[in-house]
């Protein structure tokens, strides 16, 4: 019996540890990152306008419906249909020539 709770608190011990380790983590900084913008039709810009606003909490208090009119009314001026993307400096997207 002493052997199978030495075995499980030796488990336990070490899945804490390894918990507690991957939450002292860095967090990733800016430079870790690049931003890509990519021309996309204008449904798939839409689309990503309509998951923004109604993804993100509404600080300015004038409502999302105005939030979505506000953003496609400027995308329309400006003529820009494109995305930015954050894509992440590695070994994977640098072979793959996504980032310099």
């Amino acid at each position: 019996m002493s052997t199978k709770k030495l075995f499980v608190l030796l488990v336990a011990l070490l899945l804490k540890a390894a918990s507690g380790r991957a939450q002292t983590a860095k967090p990733p900084t800016p430079d870790d990152y690049q931003q890509v913008s990519v021309p996309v039709p204008r449904a798939v810009s839409l689309l990503s306008d309509v998951a923004g606003v109604l993804l993100t909490r509404d600080p300015d208090g004038k409502g999302k419906v105005q939030a979505l009119l506000d953003r496609r009314k400027e995308r329309s001026e400006k003529r820009d249909q494109s995305l930015k993307l954050s894509i992440p400096k590695n070994g994977l997207t640098r072979t793959l020539g996504l980032v310099e």
